[in-house]
């Protein structure tokens, strides 16, 4: 095991801890990635994949992999009683979302994240454990145990616990997991399914009274085979001793699951099978000091609506590039302690949210998926790092705060395939965004802003303008200039021209102005970053 020092310690390599490894390593922060499993399991746990995920996959280039590896969920269909229930159905295409939503096994998204990992130069070493850490003398120090039982001692700058909800790094920092279990028991189980329905949807089973046993079961695509899927059952009072070992047998399985399941359904070819109970906790805080926690490790709840490793992955995500200016040492200081006070209320609702959902689920009154569980309107209005200098505009456009909306049909000369506006935010970077509708005024105001941008390192941001059609633009090699040929722009953001936006690296908008000049854009930057 090696002794160097890096800047960042996390501990835990699930995806929660890889994706934050990797953001770091593409922006060159010396990074170590521990686990204290030996090598990764191929256990499908979390299968659902939100298109906020999909979106940061983009951001580190693993979203067409992910797709490949994937299958679309085309909807919800819930039954009830043997009748399909279309009041609580709904149908995921064409909704004019940026992504769908995708099923896509854990391991596949661990093996996907582990190679976008290793593309950065980085690496998880497996059969280390976090034995304990302190902080001090302005750093942690932290003993870990390798696989041969030696300690070792490492310093680094920061920790970051990714380490699932026997958390060490939680338990240390004397952070309460506030919350409790539900009584129930769930059995899952990793089969091919024959029956008469089509591939694509997810399947609602609910069984109220008459013939069949109370029951709900919750059937899942997964990619391997056309009859491949995962089953989830609420296990009934009067069948808890067939589960009384981690990972139920076939048969047991079939008794469990086929009277909740259509009439005339087989199953075979069973994989895996495992037995759990489900809990809603969240902690206090998602830092202390020097130290962070993310995940699990944070925050766990219902497996309703597939919220659990997506959040995770959303609090990497608006952790990494705080952590990497802080590595830097172009961080404000109050840049890290905004990533607890931006996270913890989203924790909060998804852990509200998915236990009433539950609890919807076993009074059998379960209502239809919403738009909340794709994700995208997650916001972090209010933020001591989000301004807005434009508080006139209507409440329900995209402020300080808000994911950057995706719209496309933008042109740019010498390009001859329309461009998409996620294709320019994101990637580590801050990002100035312009609209202008006249050349002029307008288009010397965005210039004189972009000149704030010069303090900084190249690579750590950049300038897009977007231009009405029929606004002519002259060639400037400061920025990328986009015509919204399609309106989607316009339409989405009902902006006058000359206002201006500054895009966070984690694509939420953090600055909104009405006017432009060096000294605005300053003003924002300073927010986040140590501006000369």
């Amino acid at each position: 095991m090696s002794n160097d020092a890096p800047d960042i310690l996390i501990v835990g390599a699930g995806p929660v801890g890889l994706l934050l490894a990797t953001e770091l390593r593409r922006d060159g922060v010396d990074v170590r990635l521990v686990d204290r499993m030996p090598a990764r399991i191929f256990y499908c746990k979390a299968l659902g994949v939100t298109p906020r995920t999909i979106e940061i996959f983009e951001d580190i280039g693993i979203a067409r992999r992910a797709i490949e590896a994937g299958v679309w969920l085309t909807g919800v269909q819930t039954w009830q009683d043997g009748t399909p229930v279309p009041a609580r159905s709904m149908s995921i295409q064409g909704q004019g979302l940026p992504y769908g939503s995708l099923s896509l096994a854990q391991f596949e998204t661990e093996r996907l994240l582990e190679a976008a990992l290793a593309a950065q130069g980085g690496r998880v070493e497996y059969g280390i454990e976090l034995v304990a850490f302190e902080e001090r003398e302005g750093a942690v120090h932290a003993q870990l145990t390798d696989s041969s039982g030696q300690t070792h001692t490492l310093r680094c700058r920061w920790l970051v616990g990714c380490d699932g909800a026997h958390s060490k790094v939680r338990s240390t920092l004397g952070l309460a997991f506030e919350g409790g279990q539900y009584p129930q028991t769930f059995a899952l189980a990793d089969l091919d399914v024959e029956w008469d329905l089509p591939r694509g949807p997810m399947y609602r089973f609910d069984w109220s009274a008459g013939t069949r046993p109370k029951a709900s079961l919750a059937a899942v695509p997964v990619r391997g085979s056309e009859q491949r899927y995962r089953l989830s059952i609420i296990v009934p009072e009067d069948k808890a001793a067939l589960v009384d070992t981690p990972s139920p047998d076939f048969d047991t399985m079939c008794e469990l699951l086929l009277p909740a399941l259509p009439d005339n359904t087989r199953l075979s070819s069973m994989r895996w099978s495992s037995v759990y109970r489900v809990s809603h906790r969240i902690v206090p805080a998602y830092a202390r000091g020097r130290v962070f926690i993310a995940g699990d490790a944070a925050h766990i709840h219902p497996p309703v609506g597939g919220q659990g490793m997506n959040t995770g992955l959303q609090d990497a995500h608006n952790l990494a590039w705080k952590l990497s200016l802080a590595a830097r040492d172009l961080a404000q200081p109050e840049l890290l302690e905004s990533y607890s006070e931006e996270r913890h209320p989203v924790g909060v609702d998804v852990v509200r949210s998915t236990s009433a959902a539950l609890n919807a689920v076993f009074a059998r009154e379960a209502a239809t998926p919403a738009m909340r569980e794709t994700q995208l309107l997650v916001t972090y209005r209010g933020s001591r790092i989000v301004a807005d200098e434009c508080p006139e505009m209507d409440a329900t456009l995209p402020a300080p705060g808000d994911r950057v909306p995706e719209v496309g049909g933008f042109q740019q000369r010498f390009v001859g395939h329309a461009q998409r506006l996620h294709e320019y935010v994101g990637r580590g970077r801050h990002v100035l965004l312009g609209y202008i509708d006249a050349p002029g005024a307008q288009y010397d105001a965005f210039v004189e802003g972009c000149s704030a941008l010069d303090a900084l390192p190249r690579e750590l941001a950049s300038a897009v303008l977007i231009a009405a059609p029929g606004c002519d633009v002259p060639a400037n090699e400061q920025f990328t200039v986009l015509t919204d040929a399609a309106n989607e722009f316009t339409i989405a953001f009902r902006a006058s021209g000359g206002t201006v936006w500054g895009v966070r690296p984690d694509a939420h908008i953090g600055w909104r102005s009405c006017a432009c000049s060096k000294e605005a854009v300053t003003g924002w930057l300073r927010r986040s970053i140590r501006v000369d």
